[in-house]
């Protein structure tokens, strides 16, 4: 478990410094932050954690399932308002 929180942390310190970096591009550094570490990780610390607390592995799979895809299509979506955003010019 220290291992995927210090991944997660180091992620996220990524997507704040891209993101300083890029101004124009941040929804797209935020949502391909969310798909790729935000959503497995953080899924997976949470699950572990719910699994402990009701002493049941079937529930810490089933908050995993429930978790990691809805976290990566929110991920999916700030790309593609990003890129939308990219394209138009337009503010969202």
């Amino acid at each position: 478990m220290p291992f995927a929180v210090i991944i997660l942390v180091s992620s996220l310190i990524l997507g704040v410094l891209l993101s300083r970096k890029y101004h124009e591009k941040k929804l797209i550094i935020w949502g391909f932050v969310t798909m790729l570490s935000i959503a497995p990780f953080f899924s997976w610390i949470v699950a572990i954690l719910i699994g402990l607390s009701v002493g049941d592995g079937f529930a810490a799979v089933a908050v995993l399932w429930l978790m990691v895809p809805l976290l990566f299509l929110i991920g999916v979506g700030m790309v593609g308002a990003g890129l939308y955003k990219t394209v138009t010019g337009e503010n969202l």
